[in-house]
C-alpha cells in the first residue's frame, strides 16, 4: 500500500499564509479602532462646539415664535449638515429640522428622559450615541442648555449619523486590503520555494519512520545533505536499531510473564492508585466471576463484591507493606482465599497494587478435619482407656481375690482391649487409605463371588439372630478390577453393620445389577432406620446415628468412612437410603 503524499508545502504555505493573515488582520483591526475611536472623538468635540454656537445664535433671539424658531434651526442645519433640536425646560420639543411641519413636531415624545436631554438639563453638556426610532440610524448627539442665569430657558441638541464615520473607514480599507494580499502572495511564493527543498527529505524521513512503526527495521533512512534532516535520519536509524532489540526483549518478558500469569493456581488482580482493576489473570476471573475486557477501570469492590478487600488495600497503601487477610465467596461452591496485598514502591503502568489470592478452601477443610478427628479419635480412646483402668483399679483394691468377680472384669477389660484395638487398627488402616501409602492390588474380581465370600463370615452371627439372608445376586458374573482385600473390607463393613443392626428374626436382601457401564451391589437390612437428615453425615468419622448402641455392639465409627475411602480409590462411589422402621440400603458401584 503506497504512502500518502505528504502536504508538506500545503501544510507550511497554509500555516505562513495563515499567521501573516493573522498577523495583517489584527494590525488592521487595531488601526481601524483606533482610527474609528479617534474619529469619533473629533466628532463629538466638532458637534459640541457646533452646538454652543447655535446656543449662543438663539440665546439672543429668545424668546421666539415656533414657527420662526423652526425655521430658523432649519436654516442653521441645513448648513451645518447636522439635526438641530430645540426642547423646552418640560422636555416638550419646539422645533426639529427633520421635522417640516409644526404638527409633527406636536406628536413626538417628551425627550427629558433622553440621556443627553437629562443632562443638559442638569447644566452639564449631554454626549449619547444610541439607536434613533425615529430615523432608523445609529446617531450621536449633543445637548446643551440655554441658562439664565439660575434659570433653564432649553435645550439646544444636535445629532449626526455615526456611519459617517464608518464610511470613511470603509474607504479607507480598500488600499489596505490590497497592500496586505500582495505581502501575503509574495511571502507564500518565497516561503514556498523553502517548504520545497525540505519536503523531499522529510518525506524520505517520514517513510523510514513508517517502517520503523510496521517494525521493519531492514531498511535504513538515507538523507541527502549534512545538515539538521541528515542528524534527524542518522538518530532514526539508531534509535531503530534500540528499539528492535528492545521491543523484542519485551516481547520475550511479557510471553513469559503471561504464561506464568496464565497458569497460575493463584488468582491475580493489579489495581491502580484508585484501586481500579488495571488487569487480571485467568484464574482470578475464575474465582470471582467476571471477564477482564468487561470490568477493566472499574472498583475492586464492584467487581469482587468484597468490602474487606478494601481494607486491606488500604492498609497496603499506607504502610507499604504487604498486608495478607482471608475472604469467603459464597455462591454455588463455598471458597475460602487468602489474599494478600502488595503496593508498588513506584507506579508501572497504572498499577499500584497487586492482589494474590491463594485459594485455601481445602487446607481449612483438612485443619477442621484434622481438629475433628483429634477430637473424636480422643474421645473413643478415652473411653476404653478409662474403663481399663477402672477395672484395674478395681482389681487393686482387692476384687482380685475373688475369682468370679476378677474373672468377669478381666473378660470386660478384653473386650475393652479388642474394642480399642480395633479401633487403633481402624484409624491406621483409614490413615493409609487417605494418604494412598499402601498401593491398590488390582486383579480381576466377581462381585457375587466376593460379596459371598465376605457374608460367610458372619454365619455363626446370623444363625444367633436368626437372620434370613435373601441372595438375589445374578448367576452371571460381574468382573471388576480391583483389590481383593480392599473390596471385602467395603463388603464386610457394610454386612457387619446390616448383621447388628437388623433385629433378631430379621431378613437381609444382597442383590446386583449392570447400568450406565457400572455394576451396582445393594445391601438392604429391615433393621431401625436411619433419620434422614443424618444420611449426609453418616460417611464421616466417628459419626454414630446411635451412640450409645453403636458402642454396646461394638463398633468403631469408621467403618463407613473407610468404606467411603475405598471406593473412591477405585474411582467408585458409596451411596445409602434409609426409612425408619424399615431398614437401610447401602449401594456401592463400580466401573466396569
Amino acid at each position: 500500500m503506497p504512502l500518502p503524499r505528504i502536504g508538506f508545502v500545503r501544510r507550511f504555505m497554509a500555516l505562513y499564509g495563515l499567521v501573516f493573515i493573522f498577523v495583517f488582520a489584527a494590525a488592521g483591526f487595531f488601526i481601524s479602532h483606533h482610527f474609528k475611536q479617534s474619529m469619533m472623538a473629533q466628532l463629538q468635540e466638532s458637534l459640541v462646539h457646533q452646538s454652543l454656537m447655535i446656543r449662543e445664535i438663539i440665546r439672543g433671539e429668545l424668546p421666539m415664535q415656533p414657527a420662526l424658531l423652526q425655521s430658523k434651526i432649519s436654516a442653521l442645519a441645513e448648513g451645518l449638515e447636522i439635526r438641530i433640536t430645540y426642547i423646552d425646560p418640560n422636555g416638550l420639543v419646539l422645533a426639529d429640522s427633520k421635522e417640516k411641519l409644526a404638527h409633527s413636531i406636536q406628536t413626538m415624545d417628551n425627550h427629558a428622559s433622553r440621556p443627553e436631554i437629562a443632562a443638559a438639563m442638569r447644566g452639564d453638556t449631554g454626549i449619547s450615541t444610541r439607536y434613533s426610532m425615529s430615523l432608523g440610524k445609529q446617531m450621536l448627539y449633543v445637548a446643551v442648555p440655554i441658562l439664565e442665569g439660575d434659570n433653564l430657558l432649553g435645550v439646544v441638541r444636535v445629532a449626526m449619523p455615526s456611519s459617517r464615520i464608518q464610511n470613511v473607514l470603509n474607504h479607507a480599507k480598500r488600499p489596505v486590503s490590497v497592500i496586505v494580499l500582495i505581502a501575503v502572495i509574495i511571502i507564500l511564493l518565497s516561503g514556498s520555494l523553502f517548504a520545497n527543498h525540505w519536503a523531499k527529505r522529510l518525506r524520505t524521513i517520514t517513510r523510514g519512520a513508517v517502517r520503523y512503526a510496521r517494525q521493519n527495521w531492514s531498511e535504513k533512512i538515507l538523507v541527502e545533505g549534512r545538515d539538521e534532516l541528515r542528524i534527524l535520519g542518522d538518530a532514526m536509524n539508531r534509535m531503530a536499531g534500540a528499539l528492535s532489540s528492545r521491543i523484542a526483549d519485551l516481547e520475550s518478558e511479557k510471553g513469559k510473564i503471561s504464561t506464568i500469569l496464565s497458569h497460575m493456581s493463584d488468582g491475580v488482580i493489579a489495581i491502580n492508585r484508585k484501586k481500579e482493576v488495571v488487569m487480571a489473570n485467568p484464574m482470578a476471573e475464575k474465582l470471582f466471576g467476571f471477564s477482564t475486557d468487561t470490568i477493566r477501570g472499574k472498583s475492586l469492590i464492584e467487581t469482587t463484591r468484597h468490602p474487606y478487600l478494601e481494607i486491606i488495600v488500604d492498609q497496603a497503601f499506607t504502610q507499604e507493606t504487604v498486608v495478607t487477610g482471608e475472604i469467603q465467596l459464597i455462591g454455588n461452591e463455598k471458597k475460602i482465599l487468602r489474599a494478600s496485598v502488595v503496593a508498588t514502591t513506584k507506579e508501572i503502568r497504572d498499577i499500584s497494587g497487586i492482589l494474590v489470592f491463594h485459594d485455601i478452601t481445602e487446607l481449612r477443610r483438612l485443619e477442621q478435619i484434622r481438629k475433628e478427628f483429634v477430637a473424636n479419635a480422643s474421645h473413643e480412646l478415652r473411653t476404653p482407656l478409662t474403663s481399663l483402668k477402672g477395672f484395674i483399679e478395681t482389681l487393686r483394691d482387692g476384687a482380685e481375690k475373688d475369682p468370679k468377680t476378677r474373672k468377669h472384669f478381666l473378660t470386660m477389660m478384653h473386650e475393652d482391649a479388642t474394642r480399642l484395638g480395633h479401633l487403633v487398627e481402624d484409624i491406621l488402616t483409614l490413615g493409609e487409605i487417605e494418604q494412598r501409602i499402601l498401593p491398590l492390588k488390582k486383579e480381576t474380581l466377581d462381585l457375587a463371588s466376593e460379596i459371598r465370600e465376605s457374608l460367610a463370615r458372619f454365619e455363626p452371627q446370623l444363625k444367633a439372630k436368626k437372620l434370613t439372608v435373601n441372595d438375589h445376586l445374578t448367576t452371571t458374573p460381574f468382573f471388576i478390577q480391583g483389590d481383593r482385600d480392599k473390596i471385602r473390607q467395603v463388603f464386610v463393613n457394610l454386612l457387619d453393620n446390616a448383621v447388628k443392626y437388623t433385629p433378631e428374626g430379621g431378613s437381609i436382601f444382597l442383590s446386583a445389577e449392570k447400568k450406565s457401564g457400572k455394576v451396582k451391589v445393594t445391601i438392604r437390612d429391615t433393621g431401625p432406620g436411619i433419620p434422614e437428615d443424618t444420611i449426609p453425615r453418616i460417611f464421616e468419622r466417628f459419626f454414630r446415628v446411635d451412640k450409645a448402641r453403636s458402642r454396646e455392639l461394638g463398633g468403631t465409627g469408621l467403618g463407613l468412612a473407610i468404606a467411603k475411602h475405598i471406593m473412591e480409590s477405585h474411582d467408585g462411589s458409596i451411596d445409602c437410603q434409609s426409612v425408619l422402621g424399615k431398614g437401610s440400603s447401602f449401594s456401592v458401584s463400580f466401573p466396569l
